[in-house]
């Protein structure tokens, strides 16, 4: 039923590979990959484009080399929006989901804490960190009826309604984080 905004702001050290071997300070976490789309000219902010989204995340996963099947989960972006949501789940579903043997836990840190307007992808990279540290995956809070826009079964996706535990792996743990920010369009010079 869509979301709260908030205030917040998110700070994080960001360090060269090679220069964080050599630091003594704790790293805890690592960017694999990052990509960076536009959907173009939309009717309007609220309708974002599946088609951008799932070329975009297409073009990500393939260059990383990431199996889906180590995805621990995705941290959507996930507003509540009747539109938003369900182009999201789509692109993440086509993309992620529908190429793993289990259903892929989707979250998204708005129901924790609000929207942070642009601090909210920093937001979903903290509780992706933070996931990792202690081993779990927050619910998304009051998740009660799934979007019936979302076919989340076709899409091999789930809304993580309560605490997932994250895999002890022999591998780093991975995760995907989804972020958008909307530019409001300026008129057209005449």
């Amino acid at each position: 039923n869509g979301y709260v905004r908030a205030e917040g702001a998110v700070a994080l050290v960001l360090r060269r590979r090679e220069a964080a071997a050599i630091g003594a300070a704790r790293r805890y976490a690592e960017v694999v990959a990052a990509a960076v789309n536009s959907d173009g000219r939309t009717s309007g902010v609220s309708l974002p484009s599946a088609a951008s989204q799932a070329a975009l995340l297409q073009a990500l996963y393939l260059r990383a080399g990431v199996d889906r099947d180590d995805l621990a989960f995705v941290e959507a972006h996930g507003t509540g929006t009747r539109v938003g949501d369900p182009a999201e789940a789509e692109a993440i579903g086509r993309v992620l989901g529908q190429k793993r043997s289990q259903p892929l836990p989707i979250g998204s840190i708005k129901s924790n804490i609000g929207h942070l307007e642009p601090a909210a992808g920093l937001a979903g990279v903290l509780k992706a960190m933070l996931a990792f540290e202690h081993g779990v995956l927050p619910a998304s809070l009051h998740f009660k009826t799934p979007n019936p826009a979302i076919p989340f079964e076709a899409l091999n996706i789930a809304v993580a309604g309560r605490p997932v535990a994250l895999q002890d792996a022999r591998r780093p743990l991975l995760a995907g984080v989804s972020a958008f920010i909307a530019w409001p369009s300026l008129p057209r010079a005449s």
